[in-house]
């Protein structure tokens, strides 16, 4: 790089691309503590929890492939600095982790070839803060602020909340070569429909070379004083493609000025993107003095804009912040022509290119035959939630606590609530209007109960999931003994350690 530090993914510039991970490379000489995952357990001995739970410099390696289900965790946190996930150690097909979002409040920090599939069990994480990945950390607390975090070839779907999540919290974070896909739309989110892509508002972040498809919105949504997006694909978004939010809707980012580059993106509209909203690939909403932004040399079907091809400027000086040149910019980036961008994406994106999972495969296909769906469910059938106890309930209504209401929204106007248990057991009725307080819910209902329930009653709301992803992929459980490097913290000519070396070897094998 010309920093002269070495990339941690080679041949790669980034924001915090020259952090050392899980190497050892910070520490003279270089020491790093190799960890075997031999199980899919989700946590114990021999497991990827065990490797994420330990301290000091750390490679999570895999002699194991299948599904990591962590859906009675809930979340997984990485917590201490200096990690490397490598999942392109794992034997075909690779590692999915099922269930959980994976939160990052360390440092130096690289997850590389993993699939993260969050779904939609009622058990786990709380639906409205279901996010298949975050990296965030506490704005309170300086040592919880993660800086150097870098994503290469991952995949992540299915997130309740956002699918990813990059927070104001965090600094220098880098995405490469990655799909985020079919955040789920009419699920069990408190404010019903949601479905998001990316929230990208760390400072200094690349986000390049990325497929993101299937959304309602967020595709990305960029809100950081400094960020480059290139060289991504935008697929089948309900609303938009990208939106630039002002800083001052972020107060962590109060006093500082916007520079965003942004080219050699596409952005294509599918069967799910609304007729009757444009297709920008970007709306600027900036107001903020002395902002600079470059967009150029993007594409996006269906939408004019002969004077600023690809942007709808929604605010009163967004246009004057245009720019001619990158006001943000990494030496040695190297960026493609949007003419470019499709194939290259659709080649390399996600976890093991070479070797996708069925889920990857029909989203590229998507893309490729301009086909597919924002879902709801990640399977077919009914979901039951929320459940609650009846409180009160009057002819055309019944009243009960549920984990999380949202006055602002109605979630569950339109579904079917049912009486299951208790005095008036076997009733459905539609649900004409909700309200909330704090987080008891009442539902009217619009015919009155042929039975009154009381409070020996439960209720429940039907989510229906005919329009879903088909089902959790079936991941083979194959199981293969590594052999490492000799002398893996040995530096070698190129700088990088033996073990870094092998590492580099298992990705291009699989890329």
């Amino acid at each position: 790089m010309a920093s002269g530090e070495l990339p941690i993914v080679p041949c790669k510039v980034g924001f915090g691309m020259d952090t050392p991970a899980g190497s050892g490379r910070n520490l003279n000489p270089p020491k790093t503590t190799v960890h075997r995952v031999t199980n899919l357990e989700a946590s114990g001995s021999g497991t990827l929890k065990s490797c994420i739970d330990a301290s000091g410099p750390r490679v999570c390696v895999f002699e194991v492939s299948g599904t990591i289900d962590m859906t009675a965790l809930g979340m997984v946190s990485i917590n201490n600095d200096y990690l490397t996930i490598a999942g392109q150690t794992a034997p075909s097909p690779g590692v999915m982790i099922r269930g959980a979002s994976i939160r990052i409040e360390a440092s130096d920090v690289l997850i590389q070839h993993i699939r993260i599939r969050t779904g939609d069990a009622i058990e786990g994480r709380t639906p409205g803060d279901r996010d298949g990945i975050y990296a965030i950390g506490k704005s309170d607390d300086p040592n919880r602020q993660p800086h150097n975090v870098v994503f290469d070839h991952i995949s992540v779907s299915w997130g309740i909340d956002e699918t990813f999540t990059v927070k104001d919290t965090a600094k220098n974070v880098t995405i490469l070569d990655s799909i985020v896909s079919e955040g789920l739309w009419y699920n069990m989110h408190p404010k019903g429909g949601h479905s998001k892509g990316l929230m990208m508002s760390a400072e200094n972040m690349l986000v390049q070379g990325n497929l993101i498809a299937h959304h309602d919105d967020r595709a990305p949504l960029e809100t950081t004083p400094s960020a480059i997006t290139v060289n991504n694909v935008t697929y089948n978004t309900r609303q938009v493609g990208m939106r630039l939010s002002p800083l001052s809707n972020n107060a962590n980012h109060d006093g500082k000025v916007r520079t965003t580059t942004i080219a050699g993106n596409v952005r294509l509209t599918g069967p799910s993107s609304d007729p009757n909203r444009d297709s920008a690939w970007v709306v600027v909403n900036e107001d903020r003095d002395g902002s600079k932004i470059y967009i150029e040399d993007n594409l996006c079907d269906g939408w004019e804009n002969p004077d600023w091809p690809c942007v709808r400027v929604d605010s009163s000086k967004g246009s004057s912040f245009r720019v001619k040149e990158p006001p943000l910019w990494i030496e040695g980036l190297h960026v493609l022509p949007a003419v470019q961008t499709l194939d290259s994406v659709l080649a390399n994106a996600g976890a093991w290119p070479a070797d996708r999972d069925p889920v990857d495969a029909r989203i590229v296909a998507d893309v490729a035959d301009r086909t597919g769906t924002i879902v709801n469910c990640v399977g077919p059938g009914t979901i039951y939630y929320p459940v609650a106890q009846v409180d009160s309930a009057g002819s055309r209504s019944v009243t009960g606590g549920i984990p999380d209401c949202d006055s602002s929204k109605s979630a569950y106007v339109g579904r079917t609530v049912e009486i299951f248990e208790g005095t008036g057991s076997g009733q459905k009725r539609e649900v004409g209007s909700q309200s909330c307080s704090g987080n008891t819910v009442t539902l009217n209902v619009t015919t009155d109960w042929d039975t009154r329930p009381d409070s020996q009653a439960q209720f429940r709301i039907h989510i229906p999931c005919d329009i879903n992803a088909g089902g959790w992929p079936d991941m083979a459980v194959n199981k293969r003994a590594l052999t490492l490097p000799e002398n893996p913290n040995s530096l070698t000519e190129s700088g990088y350690t033996e073990l870094e070396l092998w590492l580099h070897q298992k990705a291009r094998e699989i890329e």
